[in-house]
């Protein structure tokens, strides 16, 4: 078996795994770049390996950075099916149906070539097959397993075992502790070897348990001085756990109600295709929603699906929230709202999910004062913060314990996913901690086994 690494390693986006045996090859993720300044050119780089000979997809989440550029590999031939869990397979359509019409319009405003077309989105729909939990599928001689990842909604760490042969896991992205929504991350199988992200390989998050208070005082901060809080949030997950948090807070009056603005279509559509899927949720969240509260409502919160209900909200009242993506604020309708408030310093952005180098939310996460928004120059006087709880991504101490609980340990490990520093500093500690060889690889590296 022979494993290349051809995305997001020793960098966070990018994700793509090729898996070759003497039968069969597929990929795990195939997934965009995202937020540095070459990432358009790498996007477009044909792949390294001729896409009709790939047998089979494993993703493991609808995040952009590992499903993004599926329409590319069947516009360059792959005709195999895309393995996923049946929440995964829909919002990564959501997700690809989005990023063709961002495609679309950057091209049309700056000329930015279109990676692939629509009729290429609708093609991948096609060729998704749903697959829950803990089901085994056949692939030549690979028999390959998802288990819940507990990451976003819907995602999965992939366990491939080879007839006679290694088995090995695909961590995908893993989870953080204390999702008011997801159940915990699934135990590691027995493996021979494992590919693990390292998007926080090098920090422990904030504890968890003191996410909602914080939340609590930013808005009661907003509230007091009439300003605005800005949210950029991911619309998969980040948002619904923050509407999640928003309607106890509101619902139990540990707030007064405020106007909420959830302005992200893709937002909206995400929180109706997890509300069809409550057996995903935890227990507590299952038990809530079978009681008939709507864990995503409540009052003083408005679905703003049209661009001129996105406008709409300039001249609502204060105080007011404004959820909009993307997360990064290199995109989306966020970016109207930051040229409007940034420099307002009754103002408060709120970053709760990382933020990639060369990003605008980088910039101002590292206190940068002056920056770009939409080709104008703003001046930032806002308070710019963060709640570190909040990430759907595992910290180090996280990382180091779901490999400590596994089964048994790995006997490699390669740590990917992560920035350099992240990523070699993760390998560090499974070796000091548990002397297994692990490394960071780079792009392009390839083992055999």
């Amino acid at each position: 078996m022979k494993i290349s690494f051809f995305g997001a390693a020793r960098e966070v986006t990018g994700s793509l795994y090729l898996v070759e045996t003497s039968s069969v090859k597929i990929l795990v993720d195939c997934g965009m770049h995202q937020g540095c300044n070459t990432c358009d050119v790498k996007n477009l780089v044909d792949f390294p390996f001729d896409a009709k000979e790939i047998d089979a997809v494993l993703l493991t989440h609808a995040h952009l950075d590992h499903s993004g550029r599926l329409p590319k590999l069947i516009k360059a031939g792959f005709k195999g099916k895309i393995y996923a869990t049946p929440p995964t397979a829909k919002l990564a359509m959501l997700v690809l149906e989005d990023a063709q019409h961002i495609m679309e319009d950057d091209y049309e405003r700056e000329g930015i070539p279109v990676l692939y077309s629509k009729k290429d989105v609708e093609t991948t729909g096609e060729l998704f097959e749903a697959i829950d939990y803990s089901r085994d599928v056949e692939i030549g001689d690979l028999t390959c397993r998802p288990r819940d990842a507990g990451h976003i909604f819907g995602s999965a760490f992939w366990e491939v075992r080879q007839s006679q042969g290694p088995t090995i896991a695909f961590s995908g992205d893993l989870g953080n502790k204390g999702s008011k929504i997801l159940r915990p991350t699934a135990q590691l199988a027995a493996v021979d070897l494992l590919v693990i992200e390292s998007t926080y390989g090098n920090r422990i998050h904030e504890d968890e348990s003191t996410r909602q208070a914080k939340l609590k005082r930013v808005l009661e901060q907003i509230i007091q001085r009439q300003g605005v809080l800005v949210l950029p949030a991911f619309s998969i997950d980040r948002t619904q756990q923050i509407l999640f948090e928003l309607n106890e807070l509101i619902e139990k009056r540990v707030i007064p109600v405020i106007d909420v603005y959830l302005d992200s279509p893709m937002a909206i559509k995400a929180t109706d295709i997890m509300k069809e899927y409550p057996q995903y949720y935890n227990n507590e969240a299952r038990k809530l929603a079978a009681t008939g509260d709507d864990l995503f409502d409540f009052p003083g919160l408005k679905l703003t699906k049209t661009r001129d209900e996105s406008k709409l909200i300039n001249d609502a009242p204060r105080p007011k929230v404004i959820i909009a993506g993307s997360g990064m604020m290199n995109g989306g309708r966020i970016q109207h709202h930051l040229v409007r408030y940034l420099s307002d310093p009754k103002c408060t952005v709120l970053i709760v999910g990382y933020q990639a180098a060369g990003t605008l939310g980088r910039d101002l996460h590292d206190g940068k004062k002056v920056v770009r928004v939409l080709q104008e120059t703003v001046h930032v006087n806002a308070t710019i913060t963060s709640i570190g709880a909040y990430s759907a991504h595992a910290d180090q101490a996280r990382l180091l314990s779901w490999v400590e609980e596994a089964e048994a340990r790995p006997k490699r490990i390669y740590c990917t996913h992560g920035e350099e520093g992240a990523a070699v500093a993760l390998a560090t500690r499974f070796k000091q901690h548990f002397g297994i060889d692990a490394i960071a690889p780079h792009v392009g590296d390839s083992i055999t086994l």
